[in-house]
């Protein structure tokens, strides 16, 4: 006997609804991601390697770019600085014509002078603290004076001059002080610069790996929307046969529309990602480049990574720019202490001096010898040169010595820059063991995350292939009718969130080796690189 089919309204409604429900979502969902299938296929794509990344991010990052002009700033302070030990070369000539009444009867009515002469010196200063003066001069004097002797008359005189601070003052340490301090900034500078650029670097590899594991995510959440439509097209076969209910088809559209929702943000998360790689990499929205679609080239290869977190310490304080720095400014200290213990001594200060000088000229020679009571019977010419050869060949020697000594009764100021620097050098000790005490926390930090990242890649990967084969097993399950839609897609949804945990776990370990390798410090000699003509 066969029994009437009856149909109640409740299951009209539903049918009703179970037919109108997908279609709502889908409004929402499928334009925008028609969209985005669109702008990315009408976008051309541009291929790109980590390594190039890098580079590009290296020469056109403008952070570097300003990072960069700092130790050239400081090269150029340390030139300057050493100026002051480059010699001095002086030129001066003089020339007086006099003529005024006489004062005396001999002379006449008026008296006329004539005079000219030039000087030249190089002075030079000493690391010592001392200074080294070498002058020439040589000059010409004549007169309308009568009696004189030699007239004109040339003279010459060859000098040296020396000057050293024997207490206060003394030393090269103290004197190039200066050119410490310079070099020292310079060596800070460079320090920072370094760390500008390990921390770049580290950048440009997260946001690579990053985008990296966000278009696999896509990859995997598209694989999953195309297994979802098959399920749902089966299923509609099955309704249409009367194998299965109109229930496993709302639950195969809701499924569906899940993962449209998912793919909608999964390529939202690529945009993001791809859009911070670019900001690193200093791409203008108007360039070239970014109108390309980034395709990255490089895959998540995973080489182990072997290393103790003692030797990873030993590297680490080694490497890092921050250790760096504070012992720079720990030998900065030094020198001021070694400046403002000196500033306190008395001032000592040893002079010598020696000099030559020549004569010449034209002699008159008078008949009795005396130029007052006798005639002029000849003349002796010389000239400027016979006055320079006699100041050179050290015909009249002469040399003085000078030994002076200053006290200083209340050095205040002194006293107080010694105090202070002595202050400054205990604090640059304290965190200089507070930066070894944190680089020692974030090392273990380092390795442990490396350890755990390692250890994941395992984990996940024997996690993704027990859902592979317990989706197939499912899905025969299914096929032969003893399984339902709910677990099916539950199997589903559990494999793609494993595959995506999967490629979580191999771009961690990248991430995880980049962080090692940062606060190691040596990110820069692991991969090879250099900036500029700049050695680190």
């Amino acid at each position: 006997m066969t029994l009437p089919r009856v149909t109640l309204k409740g299951e009209t409604m539903f049918k009703r609804n179970q037919a109108l429900i997908p279609g709502i979502l889908l409004l929402f969902i499928i334009p925008s991601f028609v969209r985005s299938q669109g702008q990315k296929a009408d976008k051309p794509a541009k291929e790109v390697t980590l390594k190039e990344c890098i580079t590009n991010a290296l020469a056109n990052n403008l952070d570097l770019s300003i990072e960069a002009f700092n130790p050239a700033i400081d090269e150029a302070s340390i030139s300057r600085s050493k100026e002051k030990y480059i010699p001095d070369f002086s030129l001066t000539y003089y020339k007086q014509d006099q003529n005024q009444p006489g004062t005396w009867g001999v002379e006449g009515t008026s008296v006329m002078n004539k005079y000219d002469s030039y000087t030249l010196s190089l002075n030079e200063r000493v690391v010592t603290g001392g200074t080294i003066s070498l002058s020439f001069s040589n000059s010409s004097t004549d007169t309308s004076r009568a009696f004189t002797i030699i007239n004109p008359s040339y003279s010459s005189s060859f000098k040296l001059n020396v000057t050293q601070p024997l207490l206060k003052g003394f030393g090269p340490k103290v004197n190039r002080i200066e050119t410490l301090q310079a070099i020292n900034q310079r060596d800070i500078s460079l320090s920072s610069l370094k760390s500008r650029l390990i921390q770049t670097i580290y950048d440009v590899e997260a946001a690579y790996w990053n985008l990296y594991s966000a278009i696999e995510n896509l990859k995997v959440q598209e694989n999953s929307l195309e297994q979802s439509r098959a399920i749902l097209k089966k299923n509609q076969e099955a309704v249409r046969i009367g194998t299965k209910s109109a229930l496993d088809i709302l639950t195969s559209e809701a499924e569906v529309a899940r993962y449209e929702d998912f793919l909608v943000s999964a390529r939202l998360t690529v945009e993001q990602t791809e859009a911070s790689l670019r900001k690193i990499l200093n791409l203008p929205d108007d360039s070239p480049v970014s109108a390309q679609s980034l395709i990255l080239k490089d895959k998540p290869v995973i080489e182990k990574m072997d290393i103790s977190y003692e030797e990873a310490l030993r590297i680490a304080l080694e490497q890092r720019p921050e250790i760096a720095q504070t012992e720079i400014e720990l030998e900065t200290n030094a020198n001021n202490i070694s400046l403002y213990r000196n500033e306190l001594l008395p001032q000592l200060d040893l002079t010598f001096s020696t000099w030559s000088p020549g004569q010449s000229g034209i002699k008159n020679i008078y008949d009795t010898g005396n130029p007052f009571t006798g005639t002029v019977i000849g003349q002796i010419k010389g000239s400027r040169i016979e006055a320079l050869k006699e100041a050179l060949k050290r015909t009249y020697k002469n040399w003085s010595a000078n030994l002076s000594l200053s006290i200083p009764l209340a050095n205040i100021f002194a006293r107080n820059s010694l105090a202070k620097a002595k202050i400054e050098r205990e604090q640059a000790l304290l965190r200089l063991e507070k930066q070894k005490q944190s680089i020692a926390y974030e090392v273990a930090g380092a390795i442990k995350e490396l350890q755990n990242a390692e250890r994941k890649i395992a984990s996940s990967k024997a996690s993704r292939e027990l859902q592979e084969k317990l989706l197939e097993a499912e899905m025969q399950k299914y096929q032969l009718g003893l399984g339902s839609v709910e677990w099916l897609l539950n199997y589903q949804r559990d494999l793609t969130t494993a595959k995506t945990s999967e490629i979580q776990a191999l771009i961690g370990y990248k991430l995880a080796v980049a962080r090692l390798e940062r606060v190691m410090g040596t990110t820069l000699r692991s991969k090879g690189l250099k900036f500029r003509d700049y050695e680190f």
